[in-house]
């Protein structure tokens, strides 16, 4: 069987070879670059993504990407953000004062205390295992996306900062952490976003992986 290829675009930020490893282990062929035509013309794309959101995006910028990673949205090819990547799809965010994302999911990225209603102290970040709950089971239930996903799986978060869509449809799982729905994936059609890191998960991680060559 041929192999699926992917291309990990490379902005300076994120885990690329354990990215890249664990799309080898499911059977991908994959790439890392950051030259548009390359890009462009993939057809499975992953925006990886570690740290500040305003350092990413100043990268992303800096290398005439932003209109690349919305071109490839539009052509409705497989997009996948991961972690800080995932974040990156929204129009903006609040880390460290008001910073304009990508713009391709409505919405913005927001402290997680400023969802911790009842005040309780809470550790920040966000670092540990937890499963994953559907909050959309009409978008859900015939994506392959989620194929064979369960109340089993658990993945691996580290994070300070949560995404929320505008479009609550475009919450598609969420875990709770302290008493706070956290979006867990978010997207909808060809782009989606992993707030948790799947290269890090285990089997159930590479389930997912595998799952978006399905896409």
């Amino acid at each position: 069987m041929k192999k699926k290829k992917i291309t990990i675009i490379d902005f300076g930020v994120g885990n690329l070879l354990s990215l890249k490893r664990a799309f080898e282990n499911v059977g991908a062929e994959v790439m890392i670059t950051n030259k548009q035509e390359k890009i462009i013309n993939s057809s499975y794309i992953v925006l990886p993504g570690v740290g500040a959101f305003q350092n990413a995006m100043k990268s992303i910028i800096n290398l005439k990407l932003v209109d690349c990673i919305k071109n490839v949205a539009d052509k409705k090819l497989p997009l996948l953000g991961i972690c800080l990547g995932a974040q990156l799809l929204l129009q903006k965010s609040e880390e460290f004062g008001t910073t304009d994302g990508l713009g391709i999911i409505k919405g913005a990225v927001k402290p997680i205390n400023s969802f911790n209603i009842k005040k309780k102290k809470i550790i920040i970040p966000h670092i540990g295992w937890a499963n994953i709950v559907s909050t959309n089971d009409v978008e859900n239930k015939d994506n392959l996306l989620f194929k064979d996903l369960n109340k089993d799986d658990f993945f691996y978060f580290v994070h300070s900062y949560v995404s929320k869509p505008l479009t609550k449809d475009q919450i598609l799982y969420k875990t709770n952490y302290e008493d706070i729905d956290i979006t867990a994936i978010h997207g909808a059609d060809n782009v989606y976003g992993f707030q948790f890191h799947p290269e890090k998960s285990g089997l159930s991680g590479l389930k997912l992986l595998k799952n978006f060559l399905l896409l």
